[in-house]
C-alpha cells in the first residue's frame, strides 16, 4: 500500500514533466521542480549544520545558498524568467561546489557526492546542445579541484574530527541519494509508459491511415460505377431503383466518414460551438426516424422504432440540438452498420416530464454485442476494438470517440450496456445547466439559439 502511495506521488509529480503538446519533455517544468527541491535540500543541510554545531562559515554559507536558490525559484516560477534564471543557477551552482569544496573538507567531505548527484539531474533540464558541454565543464571543474587539494593542502578547511565527516557525509548521502534514486526511477518508469502509449498511438493512426484510402475508395467506387450504369437506355426500372438505392446507401456511408473525420479535426482543434437553446425532444426523433429510416440497407432485415412514454410527449431540455443530433446520428449509423436482423429503437427517459434535471436518449440495437475487453477501447480514437483490417466494418473508428467528446461539451456522458453476446444499448445521458435558473426556463424558449453561442 505505501509503495502505491508512493507511487502515484510520484506519478502526480511527473505528470508535469511531458508537454503533451509537442510529446516530448518540459524543460522548463522540470527545471522548475529540480530548483524548488535544490532549495529545499539547502535549508535541510543548514538545519543539519546547526544541529552538528559545525562552525558558522559551514551554517552560514548553507543558508546564504538557501536564500539565493529560494530567490531564483521565484523568478523562475513567477517572474517567468527561464532562460535568466537557469544561467544564473548553472553559474551559481559552478560556485557554490567549488566553495563548498574549500570549506568542506574538499574531496574527504560530502561535495563530490553532491556533484555527482547534480550530473544527473541536469540531463533532465538542459537542452541537448548544452547539456555535453555543462557536463564536461563539471568533469574539468571537478579535476582542477583535485589538482588544487593536491597541491595546496592548506586551502581546504577539514572537519575538527572523523566523526563529524563521517556524519556529514552520511546525512548529505541520505539527502540526495535517498530522494534521487527512486525520483530516476520513477521517472523511468513514467518515460517507458509514456513512449508505450506513444507507439500504441502511432499503431492506431498508421492503421487509420492505412484503411482511409480502401474506406473512401469503395463507396467511391459503387457511386461512380453505378451511376454511369444508370445510363443504359435497357435499363428497367427494378434495376434502376436498386441501383439508385446502392449509390444512395454508398453516399450516406462516404458522408458519414467524412463527417467524422472533419467532428474529429474540430474537437482537435477546440472549434466546436455550442449552441444551447430548448430542444423538444418529440420533435428531434421524429427528424432523426426520418433521416436514418430510409438509411437501412436493403440487404438487412432490419426495422427501427422510436418510442417517447406517454408523459414525455411534451418534454423539453435546455441544451444543443445540433450536437445531440450528431451523437445519435453516430450512434444509430453504428447500430446499423453492426447489426444485420433484428431491431434498433430509440428511446427517452427522464427524471422530470416538466423541469428534469436529467434526461437519457438509449440506442439500443440486437446486434452481436460488445465484449468487455473492447468497452473501453471503442471510446478511443481510430479503434473499432482491434486493428485488423480483415475484422473490421467500414468506418475509421472515430464515430464513438466523437459522441464521447461532443456528450462532454454538452454537460452529459455516454454509457454503454451489453453482456457481450447479443444486443447493445448506448446511452447519452445529459445533466441540466445549473447556471440556468427555472426561472428563466420560459424566457429562454424566445430566445435565439444565436445569442447563446458559446465558443468552446
Amino acid at each position: 500500500m505505501a509503495r502505491k502511495k508512493i507511487s502515484n506521488l510520484f506519478g502526480i509529480f511527473l505528470d508535469k514533466w511531458i508537454d503533451l503538446k509537442v510529446g516530448r519533455i518540459n524543460s522548463e517544468e522540470i527545471f522548475k521542480q529540480i530548483l524548488l527541491i535544490c532549495t529545499m535540500l539547502a535549508l535541510v543541510s543548514t538545519i543539519c549544520n546547526m544541529a552538528l554545531g559545525l562552525a558558522d562559515i559551514m551554517i552560514n554559507a548553507t543558508a546564504i545558498i538557501t536564500v539565493v536558490l529560494a530567490f531564483l525559484y521565484y523568478l523562475c516560477r513567477f517572474k517567468k524568467l527561464y532562460r535568466f534564471t537557469l544561467n544564473a543557477f548553472i553559474i551559481i551552482l559552478f560556485f557554490i561546489l567549488n566553495t563548498l569544496w574549500i570549506v568542506n573538507a574538499g574531496s574527504h567531505g560530502p561535495t563530490l557526492l553532491i556533484v555527482q548527484a547534480f550530473v544527473p539531474l541536469f540531463l533532465f533540464f538542459s537542452e541537448v546542445r548544452n547539456r555535453t558541454l555543462i557536463i564536461f565543464l563539471f568533469c574539468v571543474n571537478t579535476i582542477i579541484l583535485f589538482g588544487v587539494e593536491y597541491f595546496y593542502p592548506d586551502l581546504i578547511m577539514g572537519y575538527n574530527s572523523d566523526s563529524e565527516r563521517l556524519i556529514d557525509v552520511f546525512i548529505i548521502s541520505i539527502i540526495f541519494f535517498a530522494f534521487e534514486v527512486p525520483l530516476l526511477y520513477f521517472t523511468q518508469k513514467q518515460f517507458i509508459a509514456e513512449s508505450m502509449k506513444a507507439i500504441n498511438s502511432e499503431k492506431v493512426k498508421s492503421a487509420f491511415l492505412a484503411n482511409m484510402s480502401h474506406e473512401i475508395r469503395t463507396p467511391m467506387n459503387a457511386i461512380l460505377g453505378f451511376s454511369e450504369l444508370l445510363r443504359s437506355p435497357d435499363l428497367d426500372e427494378k434495376s434502376k431503383n436498386q441501383f439508385i438505392d446502392i449509390i444512395k446507401d454508398n453516399g450516406n456511408v462516404l458522408l458519414q466518414l467524412l463527417t467524422n473525420v472533419m467532428d474529429a479535426s474540430k474537437l482537435e482543434a477546440g472549434v466546436i460551438e455550442v449552441n444551447y437553446k430548448m430542444v423538444k425532444i418529440k420533435s428531434l426523433f421524429e427528424r432523426i426516424y426520418t433521416t436514418f429510416v430510409n438509411q437501412i440497407p436493403a440487404t438487412k432485415s432490419l426495422y427501427f422504432t422510436h418510442k417517447i412514454p406517454n408523459e414525455l410527449k411534451n418534454l423539453e431540455f435546455y441544451s444543443d440540438e445540433l450536437l445531440i443530433y450528431q451523437i445519435l446520428s453516430n450512434l444509430i449509423s453504428n447500430a446499423i452498420k453492426f447489426t444485420e436482423t433484428g431491431f434498433i429503437e430509440l428511446s427517452v427517459e427522464a427524471d422530470n416530464a416538466q423541469e428534469p434535471e436529467w434526461i437519457q436518449i438509449n440506442v439500443e440495437d440486437s446486434g452481436p454485442g460488445i465484449s468487455e475487453e473492447s468497452k473501453t477501447d471503442i471510446f478511443k480514437r481510430f479503434n473499432q476494438g482491434n486493428f485488423e483490417l480483415k475484422e473490421k466494418k467500414e468506418g475509421v473508428g472515430l464515430g464513438l470517440a466523437i459522441c464521447n467528446e461532443l456528450a462532454t461539451k454538452i454537460n452529459g456522458e455516454i454509457n454503454l450496456n451489453s453482456d457481450g453476446k447479443t444486443g447493445s444499448i448506448f446511452s447519452i445521458k445529459l445533466y441540466a445547466q445549473r447556471h440556468i435558473s427555472t426561472d428563466n426556463m420560459d424566457s429562454l424558449r424566445n430566445v435565439k439559439s444565436e445569442d447563446l453561442k458559446v465558443r468552446v
